[in-house]
């Protein structure tokens, strides 16, 4: 992965930008999603030579990272007691701190994750009130969301029915086959 030059601009720029990532993907089916959904993974992610684990790892972590995660930081900035520099290391650490997850996703095929992701963390930065948070952080949830949108749209739900939910007597019955032998 290629390092992520340090964005520069203010809190505004990097909302403008990510607002115009989201006009991109939000009626046509991005080229990137186009990709994963044909198995074309640039990276080489995916096990055994497959890319199910690659849609598997998106649908879970899109739907983690902007539905729960960045709604929770939504939340969080409302509490009175809740400091602008503490909700900013809060969501850093989260986000791109141990385990940074945008460049997991852009491995995973998503090329624009990692560089939306590292300009909304410097934008952080620039940042003087929590409602320019909210503001930041809700554009950066709503792209997220969207992505994940298009990944579950594209998942191969009918795989689903290889898994059938089985009754506690089905699996005693199997069980008891082996006790035949």
């Amino acid at each position: 992965m290629s390092e992520i030059a340090k964005f520069e601009g203010g809190w505004q720029e990097a909302k403008a930008i990510i607002e115009k990532e989201i006009d991109r993907v939000w009626f046509e089916e991005p080229e990137e999603i186009r990709k994963i959904r044909w198995g074309v993974i640039d990276s080489g992610a995916g096990s055994g030579g497959q890319s199910f684990t690659v849609l598997v790892h998106l649908e879970a972590y899109l739907m983690l990272v902007g539905a729960d995660v960045m709604y929770r930081f939504l939340k969080i900035s409302k509490y009175e007691d809740m400091e602008l520099a503490t909700l900013n290391k809060l969501t850093r650490e989260f986000l791109t701190g141990t385990f940074n997850v945008f460049e997991f996703m852009t491995d995973l095929g998503l090329t624009n994750m990692l560089k939306m992701g590292q300009m909304y963390s410097d934008a952080l930065d620039t940042l003087k009130t929590k409602e320019e948070y909210v503001e930041l952080t809700g554009a950066m949830m709503t792209y997220v969301i969207r992505m994940h949108r298009w990944i579950h749209f594209i998942f191969p739900w009918n795989l689903g029915v290889a898994f059938p939910h089985r009754k506690p007597e089905e699996v005693l019955e199997f069980a008891g086959i082996f006790g035949k032998t």
